[in-house]
């Protein structure tokens, strides 16, 4: 440890050589140079004892802080204006925020404090992010007639610096809402009150970057390394390995839907069928365990520890459906999963299914209809791997022919097709778009990703997700009026099967009073039924039609087919691509690219989803 007499020259040294720095202060404190970065973040510590969630703050943003013990005559508060001046010289400019415990006086939770007009901007940045992360924050901004610092504190800047603009100086004072009246720390909110904090610093620290530095804000990522600790790639680790031990879908759905369909026609549809379940590969118990003995807690980059928790949570819920499989309890599951279904939903749904009913079409007999067989289908699959090989010669997966499946589906990238499956030919290609240019390409661009959940899925993403993949089917021209009634009727037997019917009433509504196909009707019930009662299938039309609106809002699709990602995420994973934590898509579907993409422009045009009946 070096006495601190040399630690100033050390550290102003390190900035002009653009050198991390880590130096404990003797007896005194610490300064956190991760990197050389224009702005630094300060707590000068109290005689009344370190606040543990201020602390925590400070580590939140560990580029650059100063923790010191406070004192007017400390001389590290005579390095701060020094240290300031230098990081000025080497980038234009610099700024400083303090952040202080609250008076009991201050009305605000988070009060922002300045007195330079340049910093006016910067304030009110802060402010509205704040505002924007958490409403019930109250925040306000206090414009005072000297620069901001601690009670009790000098300045942290030279008049004429402050004068000149050189240095910027911010304060933020915080009323301990963390704490009950008798002074107990309340972890869930003082968690809640940081990370909001410092979610807002940093995009704050960007905008300043951008505005009011010589530096290229495009160019000032943080690379990963210097950024993520160990420790959060072991979470990661354990999170994908957790994950990996099951198959969620593979585990849901029934391994003989062939023969109980046969079974169910033979008792002339009065029987409820009997539906056999692959065997449990693990304990949800013991899966659950190793979730939560994971310290996502002591992870102090609050997007990164919002992302572990959201899959933590998740997961925790999927071993809840798991652990109650073939039970009543397991559609409660489903319902915190993969959500309900909306009176307005339900409602458009049926509205959707009368409108396409009331057109009258040509009859044709279904069994004159070309249709691909499984093998069929598999090639084509196979044809549209490579073109996609094409791009990134890395990719490869496979296509799997099976008998213990119903239908197609995607797991861990690799399609898998029922062997007894066969398409309408006219279908063929959207449906191919539809798994393996949307969940299949999702899948490897997330694999591309730091984090395996961005190929594993966040929580929630199966509605952009399929979302995207009708969408897929609409822009390569296969969206038929028959596809649209199948994802209007899934609604209708979600909600059916919500509201306590049995399987029978379920398959008598689609068959006899919406007139599906008989086989149809079946197979749509049990994907509903299955496993106790699943509401997945309600997210492929209101995912649909809320990714109408979402293009309607002039939004783009590129950062969508990132990985398996919900909406809300998209500032999450802007952020971390400008850190450099995350990438940007390696494949592109076919989909968006020339002649289908055009077709995004009719989207913008259509008032609702009904203006696509008949397209």
């Amino acid at each position: 440890m070096d006495s601190p007499d040399k630690l100033l020259p050390q550290l102003l040294q390190a900035i002009k050589e653009k050198k991390p720095l880590h130096k404990q202060i003797p007896n005194k404190g610490k300064i956190i140079f991760n990197k050389i970065v224009p702005y630094l973040f300060i707590y000068r510590i109290p005689l009344s004892g370190k606040d543990r969630m201020l602390s925590n703050l400070a580590k939140s943003e560990l580029a650059s802080a100063i923790f010191v013990p406070a004192g007017p005559n400390d001389e590290v508060n005579g390095w701060i204006p020094q240290i300031a001046h230098a990081l000025a010289n080497e980038f234009g400019t610099c700024l400083l925020i303090e952040v202080w415990t609250a008076s009991e006086e201050q009305a605000a939770d988070v009060a922002i404090h300045l007195s330079q007009k340049n910093a006016l901007v910067l304030a009110e940045y802060l402010l509205k992010n704040i505002q924007t992360e958490s409403p019930e924050i109250h925040t306000e901004l206090k414009k005072e007639t000297k620069l901001p610092a601690a009670p009790g504190q000098p300045p942290l800047l030279h008049t004429k610096d402050a004068k000149e603009n050189l240095v910027l100086v911010l304060g933020l004072s915080i009323k301990k809402a963390y704490e009950d009246i008798e002074g107990h720390h309340l972890p869930l909110l003082a968690r809640h009150i940081r990370e909001t904090l410092a979610k807002s610093l940093s995009r704050l620290f960007f905008e300043f970057v951008r505005l009011y530095t010589t530096v290229r804000a495009a160019h000032f990522r943080m690379k990963v390394h210097e950024r993520l600790n160990t420790q959060i790639y072991e979470i990661d680790d354990v999170l994908a390995k957790e994950s990996q031990k099951f198959d969620f879908l593979l585990l849901t759905t029934p391994t003989n839907t062939h023969d109980a369909w046969l079974q169910f026609k033979k008792e002339r549809f009065r029987k409820i069928p009997t539906f056999h379940y692959r065997p449990m590969p693990l304990d949800p118990d013991l899966v659950k365990r190793n979730l939560y003995n994971l310290r996502i807690e002591d992870i102090y980059d609050p997007t990164i520890a919002y992302l572990f928790r959201d899959k933590r949570r998740e997961l925790d819920d999927m071993m809840t459906m798991l652990a109650a499989r073939g039970t009543p309890d397991f559609k409660y599951g489903s319902l915190m999963v993969f959500g309900n279904v909306s009176d307005s939903l339900y409602e458009v749904a049926k509205a959707l299914l009368i409108a396409i009913d009331s057109i009258p079409t040509a009859h044709k007999d279904p069994h004159e209809e070309p249709y691909l067989n499984a093998y069929e289908f598999a090639q084509l699959a196979k044809e549209e791997i490579s073109f996609l090989q094409q791009q990134s010669p890395s990719f490869n997966t496979s296509v799997r022919i099976r008998d213990d499946i119903s239908g197609v589906m995607v797991n861990h990238g690799v399609l898998n097709i029922s062997k007894q499956y066969k398409i309408a030919k006219n279908r063929a290609r959207a449906l191919i778009q539809h798994e393996v240019g949307t969940h299949i390409i999702t899948y490897f661009n997330g694999k591309e990703q730091t984090f395996s959940l961005f190929r594993q899925g966040v929580p929630g993403y199966e509605q952009l997700q399929e979302g995207l993949a009708v969408m897929a089917e609409f822009l390569v021209g296969g969206l038929t009026n028959e596809r649209l009634r199948i994802l209007a009727g899934r609604i209708l037997a979600v909600r059916y099967m919500l509201m306590g019917h049995s399987f029978i009433d379920t398959f008598s509504l689609l068959y006899e009073e919406y007139s599906f196909d008989i086989e149809t009707s079946f197979n749509m019930t049990m994907r509903v039924y299955r496993s106790g009662g699943l509401t997945k299938d309600a997210v492929y039309l209101q995912g649909f039609i809320e990714l109408i609106h979402y293009i309607q809002e002039g939004k783009s699709l590129d950062l969508l087919t990132i990985g398996k990602i919900r909406e809300d995420y998209l500032p999450i994973v802007e952020d971390l691509i400008q850190r450099g934590i995350l990438k940007q898509p390696l494949l592109r579907p076919r989909y968006l690219q020339a002649p289908y993409v055009k077709k995004l422009k009719d989207v913008n045009q259509f008032a609702s989803i009904f203006k696509m009946i008949n397209y």
